[in-house]
């Protein structure tokens, strides 16, 4: 017998979005939901780590740098669009079963 299991979550379950440095680790949370993310976000993922340094492969007004702003920005207005519908939108999330204890 298998067992599957799987994770759903709406748009508005998303509270904020992180980024963190795969150099140090260092990380900066913003916070989903005040309007602000995608300026937030803009700050927060600069060209570089801003404790070690560390450059990303992600230069500032990129498309790249672009999309990812988009994806911020997306996020609030989906769960603005979506509040009090009569349709919920989910998304599944991959659950790594190697990180259970």
């Amino acid at each position: 017998m298998t067992f599957e299991e799987k994770s759903f979550f709406e748009p508005s379950d998303i509270l904020a979005v992180q980024f963190e440095c795969v150099n140090c680790h260092a990380s900066v949370v913003i916070p989903i939901g005040k309007g602000a993310a995608a300026s937030h976000a803009t700050d927060s993922a600069g060209g570089s780590c801003r404790f070690c340094r560390t450059a990303w492969d992600l230069p500032p007004n990129s498309m790249e740098h672009k999309a990812i702003m988009d994806f911020v920005s997306s996020l609030e207005r989906i769960a603005g669009v979506m509040k009090g519908r009569n349709l919920k939108l989910k998304v599944e999330v991959k659950i790594d079963d190697t990180q259970k204890p």
